[in-house]
């Protein structure tokens, strides 16, 4: 966004104009009031505000919090010029952290600068001491100051700020003292070398949640089995499996069930050994914390995979095979999660889909989101401990689950930490469904505040024996105490627990930042269809369905052809998380979506705002974790922007695709801008930014692959360039035998896309006026044109409120707007890449009326293929005359079709296929696969 924006376009001020200035450094109530007032002051002098938000009135100097002083300074200098400010108000307002506004509007204004208090109080001279005596009196008189007060005269109420202040101060010192803990906790000497599952059930006094868990989850165990003698999984289906079980006194050879009997006195030993002999006992005679009885289990477990299973869970059909699957598709998988249900009437209150994330300062920051339909086999932070699938080696050698947790809880976040620590991945697995009894023994035993003290005390013990990143641990920890003291969690903040030596550095390819990104509830997987063939990585900033605008319309055709050949597995942002279009599934192996969250707000880096705007730690280590799973043989980057995750990529191959040269567009708009002062400043700032980015960008990535020989010609320094154009589905796009209306134009073209405003704008400027006024313009704008209307305002002045335009959005099918138009423009006055609108419309046999930029990249012949000029009044011209003769534009139209068919996607799609495998030399069905997975 243009750093000024105004109602109107003006010229250049003369040094005399005069001008009036606000700066809205007060809240948001205070600057609505200010900039009103001005607004209502019979004057001639123009009103700027400098402000962060867009105001009522007045020429806007946007204000970037984000970004530093000088620069901000000099936007304001520019938007302002040689006016001359006539007067000046800023506003101010306790706790609005805007000082270095107030401190540019000191700077420029002079002596005309009036200040104002939340009452619009002129604040001036010597009224700034009593403006401070009086914000003096006014705080002693708040309701913080009375809270004070209170808890003055009563000690305890200040115990919690108090505690809480020397909580944070606690977690400082130990996080700069902390040295580093020597090696992690193993269990030594153990091994599991057999294929199958050790069941590990924690249960006290729990025998009546046995006998209606253990129906359910024992078939499941025994259909394990090879086929021996006794009853056959098809026998145990099909009969009461309460009598069957006791009579089976054969050992499970693929699997068993071990019940830790932590302290029960109902007899659950020996109910178990009447009932279900099958079932191993392990006896504790006395209580244990969750962790010391899972650990029992764990240290005998006999299968290469262990399943924790609280005893307050009802399994599903086909809940423990849904949980092997994934180890023998996912390398280094350390867990497979259920999807956890509540029982009928009861809110479900945990799925089984963890996610780290923290909205709300009171919230705690792991929570459960539901799951999307068709998601599964998501990158959860960690599998519950109460329903999850393990490799049992992985979790001995994190020392099984750490005992630090008493009695319960927060235990499972700790064990699949490390285990990302070290690369060891946890996956929510949907089709996997157990139902939940929630807390049906703990709450025997604890009321829900000493379980939700557990829970507290317990995450702080995670942060202090689990993050290794001393930077990380300080910011968590302080939310955390800051969280209690919010909650007012005194019991918390009196039990304080202690902070040792942090754990041994990371050993896995994700950063623990990345770790939290990557469970932080932004990313959502779905499988689509794999056929044991290479793989390549799509990586790309929008999903590429429905076909929007045109690099969607590229990006689908291509994959779509590509699909027989290669396994593509689509990395893209997402607005909102949903379930992709089925059309993407059909043709992906899996399509991966990343949650971008949107902001205006600007930071100043050396950066473009566009790849700020796509910078995204989820993005990346969702980038980092897929090359893990999918050992891919190329990641292709789709829009100049992706080149920032190309080094995430390794050790694939990765290719660039350059849908337009970035820079030379922007080179464009800055030389045909018609604005001056702060916007003109900001054009060319990001005209510098993309320059620097975009060249850097194209060394370091494998191969560049432009749209044109002209952008070919323009990539310097690249290890290889390559030109795959755009093309046009010929079949789907046919001519047919219906004449149109010939004084009907069409313009296709998103709004999201500056260039196509620009190109409207041009031609409803100059050349609409002089047409006959029997025409129609039909516009599609594309998806939410009424927010990029506004968007670009500031740049772009269109009106469409006219008679004889017709304005649509997003049309999904846009074959019938072709028909029924006899000329399709366009009139772009910028533009690089090469236009698909353009080749569609020759593919439906029409007409193009295009500028010389209109048709750049295009090897296209004016006159024959199609009508080209740069000319408002000739343009004007053409399109009468083109009208007017039908004989001529059927010529036209056999030319454009014969042409269009030299880009048919089908041989596009081919010369991109056939790049890949001279990337890599191991782009191959047997080296592309996942790790472990069949033949």
């Amino acid at each position: 966004m243009a750093a000024v924006s105004s109602g109107k376009q003006s010229s250049v001020p003369a040094p005399a104009d005069l001008i009036r200035v606000i700066f809205a450094s007060g809240n948001a109530q205070l600057n609505r009031d200010l900039v009103e007032r001005a607004a209502q002051t019979h004057s001639n002098h123009p009103l700027i505000v400098v402000a962060e938000f867009e105001p009522a009135h007045g020429e806007w100097v946007a204000w970037h919090p984000f970004r530093g002083y000088e620069e901000n300074l000099a936007s304001l200098r520019a938007a302002i010029g040689d006016r001359k400010i006539a007067s000046a108000a800023m506003a101010l307002c306790p706790g609005v952290p805007l000082a270095p506004m107030r401190r540019a509007a000191r700077a420029i204004t002079g002596g005309t600068l009036m200040a104002y208090d939340e009452k619009l109080r002129i604040v001036r001279g010597l009224g700034r001491v009593e403006y401070t005596a009086r914000r003096i009196l006014e705080a002693a008189a708040s309701a913080r100051a009375k809270k004070w007060l209170r808890r003055v005269a009563h000690p305890k109420e200040a115990e919690i700020p108090l505690r809480a202040r020397a909580a944070q101060l606690y977690g400082l010192v130990a996080s700069r003292t902390r040295g580093m803990r020597a090696d992690e906790p193993t269990m030594a000497g153990l091994d599991a070398k057999n294929d199958g599952v050790t069941v590990v059930i924690p249960s006290r006094n729990g025998r009546e949640l046995l006998a209606t868990l253990l129906p359910h989850l024992l078939p499941q165990i025994a259909s394990l089995e090879s086929a021996q003698d006794g009853p056959s999984p098809r026998d145990l289906e099909r009969s009461d499996f309460r009598s069957l079980a006791p009579r089976s006194e054969r050992p499970l050879r693929s699997g068993e069930i071990l019940v830790s009997d932590n302290g029960s006195s109902d007899g659950t030993a020996e109910w178990l050994a009447a009932t279900y002999p099958t079932v191993r006992a392990i006896t504790n005679e006395r209580p244990l914390s969750f962790a010391t009885a899972v650990n029992a289990g764990i240290r005998a477990a006999r299968f290469k995979h262990t399943l924790l299973l609280n005893n307050d869970m009802i399994v599903a059909p086909g809940f423990v095979d849904a949980l092997l699957k994934p180890f023998a598709t996912i390398p280094d998988l350390f867990c497979a999660t259920a999807q956890i249900f509540f029982p009928p009437g009861i809110r479900r209150e945990e799925t089984g889909k963890a996610v780290w994330r923290q909205e709300n300062p009171l919230d705690f920051p792991v929570r459960c989101d539901d799951p999307l339909p068709g998601e599964d086999l998501t990158w959860v932070l960690y599998g519950s401990g109460g329903c999850s699938l393990f490799d049992t080696q992985k979790l001995r050698a994190l020392g099984g689950v750490s005992e630090i947790y008493d009695p319960a809880y927060v235990e499972d976040l700790d064990f699949g930490y490390r285990a990302w620590r070290h690369g060891w991945s946890s996956v929510f697995c949907a089709s996997a469904q157990v139902e939940h009894r929630h807390r049906a023994t703990t709450s025997r035993y604890y009321t829900r505040a000493e379980l939700d003290v557990f829970v507290e005390i317990n995450y702080l013990r995670f942060l202090a024996n689990a993050v290794s990143s001393d930077d990380l641990f300080r910011r968590l920890w302080r939310a955390a105490i800051r969280r209690l003291q919010l909650n007012g969690s005194l019991e918390t903040l009196r039990r304080i627990p202690g902070i040792g030596p942090r754990p041994v550095e990371i050993t896995g390819t994700l950063s623990e930042e990345e770790i939290l990104a990557l469970g932080g509830g932004d990313i959502a997987i779905f499988p689509g269809t794999a056929g044991n063939r290479p793989v390549v990585v799509i990586a790309s900033p929008y999903v590429p369905f429905p076909l929007s605008h045109g690099g969607a319309v590229r990006i689908f055709n291509l994959m779509k052809h590509a699909a027989a050949d290669y396994d593509q597995v689509l990395v893209a942002f997402t607005g909102e998380l949903e379930t992709p279009p089925a059309e993407l599934l059909a043709i992906c192996a899996e399509v991966i979506l990343v949650r971008r969250h949107g902001s205006h707000y600007r930071r100043e880096t050396s950066l473009p705002d566009v790849v700020e705007e796509f910078a995204s730690l989820s993005f990346r280590a969702t980038l980092k974790q897929t090359m893990r799973r999918w050992h891919a043989g190329v990641v292709q980057l789709e829009f100049t922007q992706m080149a920032q995750y190309a080094d995430a990529c390794a050790p694939a191959k990765t290719i660039l695709v350059e849908h337009d040269i970035t820079f030379d567009l922007q080179r464009q708009l800055v030389n045909t801008s018609t604005e001056s002062g702060a916007a003109q400043l900001e054009l060319r700032k990001q005209l510098d930014k993309w320059t620097a980015f975009e060249t850097a960008a194209w060394k370091s990535v494998d191969c560049v692959v432009t749209m044109s020989g002209k952008d070919e010609q323009t990539v310097a320094g690249a290890r290889r360039v390559a030109c795959i154009p755009n093309g046009v589905d010929t079949v789907r796009f046919n001519p047919t035998h219906d004449d149109p209306d010939p004084r009907r134009l069409l313009f296709v073209g998103s709004f999201a896309h500056l260039p196509n405003l620009l190109a409207l704008e041009f031609f409803l400027r100059d050349v609409w006026p002089l047409l006959e006024p029997a025409y129609t313009l039909h516009v599609i704008a594309g998806a939410r044109h009424d927010y990029f209307l506004d968007f670009y305002r500031g740049r772009v002045r269109v009106d469409l409120a006219q008679p004889r335009i017709e304005l649509e959005g997003f049309v999904a099918d846009v074959r019938a707007a072709y028909q029924r138009a006899a000329l399709v423009l366009a009139p772009l006055t910028a533009s690089a890449g090469t236009n698909i609108k353009v080749l569609e419309a020759m593919a439906m046999g029409r007409v193009v009326v295009s500028t010389t930029a209109g048709i750049n990249g295009l090897d296209l012949k004016p006159g024959v293929d199609v009508v080209v000029t740069d000319s408002a009044g000739e343009m004007a011209e053409r399109i009468e005359a083109l009208a007017g003769d039908p004989a001529a534009r059927k010529s036209l139209e056999r030319n454009a079709r014969e042409t269009a068919l030299r880009y048919d996607w089908r041989e596009i799609a081919g010369r991109q296929s056939a790049l890949y495998p001279t990337l890599s030399d191991g782009l191959t069905a047997e080296l592309s696969l996942p790790a472990d997975s069949p033949a």
